[in-house]
């Protein structure tokens, strides 16, 4: 297939900064009055192998160079639904490099860019991290909007409401430390403006970034806590609302906060669950990924195991001992509490997974450029029984299809005299999984976003 690359006036519309707010606000610690866990109804697609390329596109290009092969994109996630509970988005969020792109992936087109260059940027002010909320404006919700935070080098926390194509916010979490990175970022589910900063050092710092003032946008972002390091590292960040727990994947393992909102008011400190995953031929627990299945329902990706780990919170955290103090609490989590999927045995590190609740689709790239493919609806609802259902221990499960690297043809590199993107190693750094499990996204090493559609085979003639 051809590929379909996107640079220079790619974009329909550019986002613009509008001032730094400075009325403070008030915090409230409890949750929104208009939070409900509204976890979607699984519904199992018959064809979760049949998932078609459509378009292969370089958005992320440093000086919009049409065969920039280098710019790493790192995350990839859907937006939020809004209104009826079955509708879908088809809109992506990428980030990577200095810039953000909002991409819709039924046409293959940009319908927005923020790019950072244009603005302040250095180049240590790389976008690592991105997450969506949906930010209710009155205690019912029946106004409100969607935003997207991103981070990423210096501690540079930006914030957008891409529908009015506006980047109101921008703060650095570690002002006084030029070095500072953040890896992750998360809301709160129950609480839309809280946002959790995962560090390279290893801290979490919870900001209440505020409801903006529409029309003008002023806002002003409060620190309300950090959570000391455990480990190096705060890879990914996730949260099951049903447990009110923060998790975290670190270079040291898998560790859950339960986030309460009174500890939070009076700064004490978090009751902390350190999760102890089996260890695979000595080469530790790295957690590189962890992502909800379902609200119970946890995935976890350890480097160099060559497997993803699934397992109920419940169930685990129902075998936690007291290892300190009557808040920090230890849980082995035994092979027979898991749903065990069979993934590549490469040595590299930092391919991060993505799922749907509804299709139970789990999906994860490799470093060849493919996509595994797993679908998990049938052990989720108990008809393949497993450890995740109270069942018994399963072997190592297998994708249900593998999705290789598709050729390209790629006139820009060819031109410039590059390389092709398959010489090297394509590092799918993170993967995304629309509602319905419609559309699959994968974002790679090689400044690539990669749109796969489910359904069968379309001719060409």
């Amino acid at each position: 297939m051809s590929e379909k690359p996107k640079g220079k006036g790619d974009a329909r519309k550019k986002m613009k900064t509008s001032d730094k707010g400075e009325e403070h606000h008030n915090i409230t610690y409890s949750f929104d009055p208009s939070y409900k866990l509204n976890e979607p109804e699984i519904q199992k697609v018959a064809d979760a192998d049949m998932f078609q390329p459509m378009y292969f596109l370089r958005t992320h290009s440093k000086n919009n160079d049409p065969a920039d092969v280098q710019t790493q994109i790192w995350q990839c996630s859907f937006e939020p639904r809004q209104g009826k509970s079955d509708s879908t988005n088809y809109t992506v969020a990428t980030c990577g490099g200095s810039s953000v792109c909002f991409i819709d992936v039924e046409s293959g087109g940009v319908v927005l860019k923020y790019n950072r260059n244009t603005k302040t940027a250095t180049a240590g002010e790389i976008l690592y991290a991105q997450v969506w909320s949906r930010v209710p404006l009155d205690d019912l919700g029946l106004n409100s909007i969607t935003i997207l935070a991103a981070a990423g080098g210096r501690s540079t926390v930006v914030v957008m409401h891409p529908e009015a194509g506006v980047c109101y916010q921008m703060f650095r979490t570690v002002p006084n430390k030029a070095a500072a990175v953040i890896n992750s970022l998360q809301f709160h589910p129950k609480k839309a403006t809280w946002l959790f900063c995962g560090h390279q050092d290893g801290q979490i710092q919870l900001w209440d970034v505020g409801v903006p003032s529409l029309p003008s946008y002023s806002v002003t972002q409060v620190h309300l806590l950090t959570i000391p390091a455990v480990a190096r590292d705060v890879y990914n960040l996730t949260f099951s609302a049903t447990h009110d727990l923060l998790l975290a994947g670190c270079d040291g393992g898998l560790v859950g906060w339960k986030i309460d909102m009174k500890k939070v008011e009076t700064n004490e400190r978090l009751e902390r669950t350190m999760f102890v995953l089996p260890d695979v031929d000595g080469n530790g627990t790295v957690l590189d990924s962890v992502v909800m299945v379902r609200d119970d329902l946890l995935a976890a990706k350890c480097a160099l195991h060559g497997q993803i780990y699934i397992f109920s919170l419940k169930e685990a955290l129902k075998k936690r001992t007291v290892t300190k103090n009557a808040i920090q609490y230890e849980v082995v989590v035994k092979e027979e509490m898991m749903l065990r999927l069979r993934w590549s045995d490469t040595d590299n590190y930092y391919m991060n997974m993505g799922v749907d609740p509804r299709s139970c689709i789990l999906v994860c790239g490799d470093d060849k450029g493919a996509l595994w493919v797993y679908d998990l609806a049938d052990y989720v609802t108990g008809k393949i029984s497993s450890p995740i259902t109270n069942g018994a221990l399963l072997p190592l499960q297998e994708p249900v299809k593998i999705l290789e690297w598709p050729e390209l043809e790629d006139a820009e590199v060819e031109k410039a005299r590059k390389l092709r993107l398959d010489t090297y190693d394509i590092v799918v750094d993170n993967c995304a999984v629309s509602r319905g499990g419609t559309h699959i996204v994968a974002v790679t090493s090689n400044n690539m976003v990669c749109i796969w559609k489910r359904g069968p085979e379309v001719s060409d003639t």
